[in-house]
């Protein structure tokens, strides 16, 4: 195999295999090493041309580092919206159970208070029916009023219950409301500031490939001009016959030919 000229800076080595340009190389984002046939645009076998085949590979690194960027662009910013979402169902749960927690206290309070309620209303009925107990009638409109009282005290615990299982019920359900809009909220507030982020690492990638565009395209001309440079164009001196003559170096004479200087020096010696 033909190595490549000296002069070549790109990562790598280029080789020729059966007269085409391959390039063996490990690009960014890549763990080993690998031969690539260097195909210019558009064609389906390697270049046969060095320059072309220098190009084609630069081109080829340049695009190996642009998608390399774009991916640890995408893999930062789906870091950060992980760990915000963490944050909000961290924050989220921690005000559900602190609700949770307020709600199990105010069941508790009321239900001792019921069963005071209950304890006392008991405790009266029996000193009243002891102290009646000696005269039956009395006793048993003592007992009949103290049922009466005893069951207006129940309408009026159960109706307590009923109304506050409503209002605890209204509370909950409002409560979940509340999360649900704050959840909603959130996911909005992360959705925007990833788009943000999303649109602000893209232009970055933009401007960078339009400053690697840009030097690749100043390369390329400078590569040209170097090259029409070190052209020089030759002419046959109709004398001698010599035809390496430098345009430079060929003068016309009277007689209408062109002569090499060595040519004219004779001529005029």
């Amino acid at each position: 195999m033909a190595k490549a000229p000296a002069k070549v800076t790109l990562p790598g080595s280029l080789y020729q295999k059966n007269g085409r340009w391959w390039w063996e190389v490990n690009l960014p984002g890549e763990d080993t090493p690998k031969a690539r046939a260097l195909k210019p645009a558009g064609s389906r076998c390697a270049t046969t041309d060095y320059q072309e085949a220098e190009e084609v590979a630069r081109e080829m690194w340049r695009l190996a580092i642009e998608a390399e960027a774009e991916e640890r662009i995408k893999a930062r910013v789906q870091a950060k919206a992980e760990k915000a979402n963490a944050k909000i169902r961290a924050e989220a749960a921690d005000a559900i159970e602190k609700t949770q927690a307020e709600c199990e206290k105010k069941i508790r309070k009321c239900k001792r208070l019921v069963a005071r309620a209950e304890e006392k209303a008991k405790a009266q009925a029996e000193a009243r029916l002891r102290a009646e107990e000696g005269y039956k009638v009395q006793a048993e409109q003592a007992e009949e009023y103290y049922a009466g009282e005893i069951a207006k005290i129940r309408q009026t615990i159960e109706k307590a219950k009923v109304e506050f299982e409503e209002k605890d019920r209204a509370y909950k359900e409002a409560l979940a409301e509340a999360e649900e809009k704050a959840m909603i909220e959130a996911r909005a507030k992360e959705q925007a500031e990833a788009k943000a982020q999303d649109e602000a690492e893209l232009r970055l990638a933009a401007e960078q490939r339009a400053d690697s565009e840009a030097q690749a395209r100043a390369e390329a001309e400078t590569k040209l001009n170097e090259a029409l440079e070190g052209m020089e164009r030759t002419g046959t001196c109709e004398c001698c016959g010599r035809k390496d003559v430098p345009e430079n170096d060929l003068a016309k004479i009277d007689s209408g030919q062109r002569l090499c200087s060595d040519c004219i020096k004779m001529l005029r010696g």
